[in-house]
């Protein structure tokens, strides 16, 4: 009898052992299917964040932008050109020009961009201003600086060309688009790669001097 009930009672403790046994390996399978199912979906999530922060640098950059011109920071678009504007090729690249506002391509529409160095024109805008900088004369009109070309071939490119103020020229205003910047704990403002110092005399008037180009 003793015999008989060791071996039912030995049978019983190995039944109970495969029992726990089982439902702990169902356990860690099961837990092993969430840890899984959680990294999938931690991926996915990153992956898709990672896409939308791509296409907001896409919409920051837009494809349509070419390296090839100089934008001012502020972008302005207009979708027709100005009647009486002028269409001028210089060094391959097509600009179309109208009171001192230059002009390119952009898509379907037309957007504002700055004139590099050496450009010419035949008229300056109206509205320029006259600036006597030593024996130099300069032109300057929305941010722009303008000096009378001597080489000879200046009626067919043009008579003025585009060039950059030298340190100390005195403006009363500058473009509207400057940007204010800080150097040293100094504040100046900035166009078309030229830094401006505001000044104001002893009776309030205000101008802004050229410190660096």
């Amino acid at each position: 009898m003793r015999t008989t009930k060791q071996i039912i009672g030995t049978g019983l403790l190995i039944m109970t052992f495969l029992l726990s046994y089982n439902v702990q390996g169902q356990r860690r399978t099961n837990n092993s299917n969430r840890i899984v199912k959680t990294e999938r979906t931690v991926s996915n999530d990153r992956v898709k964040t990672n896409h939308h922060r791509h296409n907001d640098r896409y919409r920051t950059q837009p494809i349509r932008r070419s390296p090839h011109y100089r934008y001012p920071r502020h972008r302005r678009v207009i979708r027709t050109l100005p009647v009486n504007h002028v269409r001028i090729v210089y060094r391959g690249m097509p600009y179309f020009y109208y009171s001192g506002i230059y002009y390119t391509s952009y898509g379907d529409e037309y957007i504002v961009v700055l004139p590099p160095r050496g450009f010419r024109i035949s008229v300056l805008p109206v509205g320029h201003v006259r600036i006597v900088v030593g024996p130099t004369v300069y032109f300057y009109h929305s941010g722009i600086y303008y000096v009378e070309s001597t080489e000879t071939n200046v009626e067919e490119e043009g008579k003025y060309e585009v060039t950059q103020p030298p340190v100390g020229t005195v403006v009363t205003e500058i473009h509207e688009d400057s940007e204010e910047v800080s150097v040293d704990g100094k504040t100046y403002y900035e166009y078309n790669d030229v830094l401006y110092k505001k000044r104001i005399d002893n009776e309030g008037d205000i101008t802004y001097e050229v410190v660096y180009n």
